[in-house]
């Protein structure tokens, strides 16, 4: 469905003539029972011409009047000066990538309204995908990526709004590419600080992603979604007399027109049309009178009543209209020539008939029926044999006038291929679309489309059928779909015979090896990759490529290296780019565990080859690497997120799920635990789902989210099976010690068990070639300096396996010295080194900032150093405000050590919910409560709260008295707390 619900009644301006032949127009010349909509629609004009853009998404079923508003929309725009642009999708099996967004653009340039702006001319290259007139061929350098696409997409909306504004409509979002949905998504998301309104519709189908999209934007406040109902009885008895110009009808017709249409202003005009068209409502004098209604054959359904009104044209008329059904919802009338054989003054002819019976209309873009249903009525009246002829005509004369079949015409032309009942040119131009959306790194289209042509395929047209599985199977291994990669990779070897002889054997066990690496399948990836070796014909560049990854990923980083130098020079000069940005990915890796500039080096080279070569999927990766050492300096998850949506608009499940796992580690380093188990648990799902190597540590994440939560049970149970999967992972099992114990015990304020905890996870970490250095590295030297363990030498243990690449890391070591030193009695040293160490922290871990204060400041009172008690002030207001009640008591108790005010917390502040005011307790009540959910001892509760145990005693007693339960049970009543 395009502009199903458009009833425009302005005059078509495609260069042919309307005439109707004397047959009325049913169309209504006004927006019916939209009010609150239209004002809606006004409102978001207004502010967009005043600066503050924003995105609009109309739902509702077909036929509903969607498009109605939308054009609405469009008359209210173009009277306050905007510049407006329409773009939709099509039905289809394989959506083309942009395709409503390239079309919104395509008519600009034909009107000449592309701006001349010098904001442009980085961007001129890059839009070029999507505007002809800014195409160029032999373009080689340029930034492809999604996002700098979107971006150069809103700034040339930016250009093109002027001082009034600019309206972008979108329609049948519902039929549109992902591609296209992440564009969307990124305007939506960026243009509240611009003259543009972004308006969609599409429909309220609940498992499309059009719609999935639709709730996440309503949700974080991107966008604006209004669901269209049907017309009630008063709006449709409305609609009714404004389709017909009159102040009044036969209650007859208005029970008929009720009953039919059922609240769809579509329908409202094709029952007054039918009507209209059997002559059984006719206007005599001014006058709309029944002409034997009641014995009427009114169509019984809407597929006979098109069928009706169709049956009096002529033969020549009835082949342009089934020729065009046969072309799609919206066609290129100048193809309807040479599939019917019929002169264009013929075909004009025919479809001036049509608009006239109200099947088809004229807009300003071209021809199309005028609702889905209509089409879909006339092609049905098609018997097989019918619409396959004239597939096969409309494929020879689509092949004429656009040869080679480019973009979206690929996937079109495979349909009437389809139709036609030609399977194998069918297939052969799926492939060809889907190969040409691999290439683009596409994936999800490239697999849509690819998946069509495998159902297509002749089982015993081998040469086809294996070409279809071998671009499948790099979809898979690209995308991180790891057994259906080596599935499908190992049924095409068993069909070659398993003779390693031929570069397209080599090809799919490369395949299989990088989809084993997705799943950290180790053995199965080195296997492969030997293979691939010594299969004659094949290109020892990619080899070395892909071997250096599984050396890597074992943990041999002087022959992961020495695989990724030789890669790369071989690709250097031979031209390869894909192979530079593997052998590049792997360099910055191993680089990264000892220099973080050298590491930024190589994925930045990377970023630059991908974007010159128009490599999405691996400008991707690279932008996943730099965010990585974004993460490592400051903690910063931005740039991942930015990776992140273009993985995931692109179709690279395994990259998507990995950037889900970091982006949790960056935001459990920032304490923020929920976003941080949401993140976690999408990795998890993902690594589930396709089997992926990512799954134990999406665990431990979760893991240590709950951890900051005081989630104990749910803490342990993600440890138990992230433990289960990989028992002798040192990073798991570092982790599950070190980050998640350990974090609850600090939380808890047990320091000695923390330490314990640290100091075992340390071992794990420190004595294997883990790839991580979480903040316990940094942690336990400064816990031990407190504890008067051996921190000097877990510090040098540290520094030595390089965990201070990581800022915090090295910033927390910096605290640890800084103890150490006030304890030699170095008082003008410690202070130094502590003052260096805290400008160190960025404003993004402000928790270990404030913990690393806590510690230091407890050194510093013993050994007569620093500023404790300002320390211990701004530390104690931090973790009292985030709820972190132990730390915050431990801060107070040290001020009182120190002589210091104490200030007086309260531990909830919440009122006492309903259930439990009925009981009788009190605010006080309430907090101690709790603090026993936690499983805090009495004593544990009185430094919390700062009273005696005496009175804690007091209150835990009260508390049992009331509620009638015993303190286990306690527990139960604290989930009131939260309500």
């Amino acid at each position: 469905m395009t502009s199903e619900d458009l009833a425009d009644g302005e005059p078509p301006r495609h260069g042919l003539t309307v005439d109707t032949g004397g047959v009325r127009q049913v169309l209504c010349p006004v927006l019916v029972g939209r009010d609150a909509e239209v004002r809606h629609v006004e409102a978001a004009l207004a502010a967009a011409r005043a600066g503050h853009g924003g995105t609009v998404l109309i739902t509702g079923e077909p036929g509903v009047g969607k498009s109605r508003l939308v054009r609405e929309a469009a008359r209210v725009a173009e009277a306050l000066g905007f510049v407006v642009m329409t773009g939709r999708a099509v039905a289809g099996g394989a959506p083309t990538p942009f395709r409503p967004i390239a079309e919104a653009l395509a008519s600009a340039g034909r009107t000449g309204r592309l701006p001349d702006s010098p904001e442009l001319d980085p961007f001129r290259s890059t839009l070029g995908r999507l505007v002809p007139e800014w195409r160029q061929p032999d373009r080689t350098a340029g930034d492809d990526s999604l996002v700098f696409l979107a971006e150069a997409v809103l700034r040339l909306l930016r250009a093109m709004s002027g001082g009034a504004g600019c309206l972008l409509v979108l329609e049948d979002l519902h039929w549109t590419d992902r591609e296209t949905l992440a564009l969307l998504e990124y305007l939506a998301d960026n243009c509240a600080a611009e003259r543009l309104l972004c308006v969609g519709t599409l429909r309220d189908e609940e498992d499309s992603a059009a719609a999935g999209l639709a709730g996440v934007l309503e949700a974080r406040g991107s966008a604006v979604v209004l669901a269209l109902g049907r017309l009630d009885p008063a709006a449709t008895d409305r609609m009714a007399l404004a389709c017909l110009g009159a102040s009044q009808l036969p209650e007859v017709v208005h029970a008929l027109v009720a009953d039919r249409a059922e609240g769809l202003p579509f329908l409202v005009e094709e029952v007054l049309a039918g009507l209209i068209g059997d002559g059984s409502l006719a206007e005599r004098d001014g006058q709309w009178h029944v002409f034997g209604l009641a014995a009427a054959e009114v169509p019984g359904s809407f597929a006979d009543a098109v069928r009706r009104r169709l049956d009096g044209l002529a033969a020549s008329s009835r082949q342009v209209i089934d020729a065009a059904a046969v072309l799609g919802r919206r066609f290129d009338w100048r193809i309807l020539g040479p599939v019917t054989g019929l002169p264009d003054v013929a075909v004009a002819a025919a479809l001036r008939q049509a608009v006239g019976l109200q099947v088809i209309a004229a807009d300003r873009d071209g021809f199309r029926f005028r609702h889905a249903l209509t089409h879909d009525a006339v092609r049905a009246g098609l018997l097989p044999p019918e619409r396959a002829l004239l597939a096969g005509q409309a494929l020879a004369a689509l092949e004429a006038v656009h040869p080679g079949v480019p973009g979206a015409w690929c996937v079109f032309a495979a349909e009437l291929a389809e139709v036609s009942g030609d399977t194998a040119r069918a297939t052969a131009l799926l492939l060809e679309a889907g190969r040409r959306d691999l290439a683009l790194g596409a994936l999800a289209s490239a697999e849509q489309t690819l998946a069509r042509a495998g159902a297509l395929v002749d089982p015993d047209d081998a040469v086809l059928r294996d070409a279809v599985g071998e671009a499948l199977t790099e979809v898979f291994a690209l995308s991180g779909q790891v057994d259906r990669a080596i599935d499908m990779g190992e049924a095409l070897l068993a069909r070659h015979g398993g003779r390693p002889e031929s570069a397209r054997v080599a090809a799919l066990h490369l395949g299989i090896a990088r989809a084993a690496i997705a799943g950290g399948r180790w053995a199965e990836a080195a296997a492969s990759v030997d293979i691939a070796r010594r299969s004659t014909g094949a290109d020892t560049a990619q080899v070395d490529a892909c071997a250096a990854q599984v050396a890597l990923g074992r943990g041999n980083l002087a022959q992961a290296g020495a695989l990724a130098d030789a890669a790369l020079a071989a690709a250097d000069g031979a031209g390869l780019p894909e192979v530079a940005c593997e052998a590049l990915e792997t360099i910055g890796r191993i680089a990264r565990q000892v220099d973080l500039d050298a590491a930024e080096r190589a994925f930045t080279r990377a970023a630059r080859v991908a974007s010159a070569h128009g490599l999405r999927l691996w400008h991707a990766r690279a932008l996943h690497e730099l965010g990585t050492i974004d993460q490592l300096r400051t903690e910063s998850v931005d740039r991942l997120e930015q990776a992140r949506e273009l993985a995931a608009a692109e179709g690279a499940l395994a990259l998507t799920a990995t950037l889900d796992l970091q982006i949790a580690a960056g935001l459990n380093k920032q304490f923020r635990a929920d976003e941080a188990l949401d993140a976690a648990g999408r990795s998890a799902e993902a690594s589930r789902r396709f089997r992926l190597a990512t799954l134990p540590m999406a665990l431990i994440f979760q893991a240590t989210a709950h951890a900051i939560r005081g989630d104990r049970l749910d803490m342990e149970a993600r440890i138990a099976d992230a433990v289960a999967l990989a028992p002798g992972d040192p990073d798991v099992l570092g982790c599950a010690e070190g980050h998640c114990r350990a974090t609850f015990a600090l939380l808890a304020g047990r320091l000695d068990e923390a330490y314990e905890r640290m100091t075992a996870g340390a071992r794990q970490l420190l004595g294997s070639p883990a790839t991580i250095a979480p903040p316990f590295l940094g942690l336990w030297p400064l816990l031990g300096a407190l504890l008067k363990q051996d921190a000097a030498g877990a510090a040098a243990r540290v520094r030595a396996a390089h965990g201070t690449r990581h800022r915090v890391v090295g910033s927390l070591l910096g605290y640890a010295d800084a103890v150490l030193a006030g304890r030699s009695g170095r008082r003008a040293a410690a202070e130094g080194v502590f003052a260096a160490a805290d400008a160190e922290m960025g404003p993004l871990v402000v928790w270990y900032r404030q913990y690393a204060r806590r510690i230091t400041a407890q050194a510093a009172l013993a050994d007569g150093w620093g500023e404790p008690v300002s320390w211990l002030r701004e530390a104690e207001d931090y973790f009292a405000a985030r709820g972190d009640q132990m730390v915050a008591a431990a801060c107070r108790g040290l001020l009182r050590q120190a002589g210091a005010p104490v200030p007086r917390r309260r531990v909830g502040g919440a009122p006492v919910p309903g259930r439990l005011r009925a009981l009788g307790l009190t605010e006080r009540e309430a907090d101690v409560l709790r603090l026993v959910a936690q499983g805090l001892s009495n004593k544990e509760i009185a430094e919390a709260m700062v009273l005696s145990p005496r009175t804690v005693e007091k209150h835990v007693e009260r508390l049992l008295a009331k509620t009638g339960v015993r303190r286990a049970a306690l527990a139960t009543y604290s989930a009131d707390l939260d309500t």
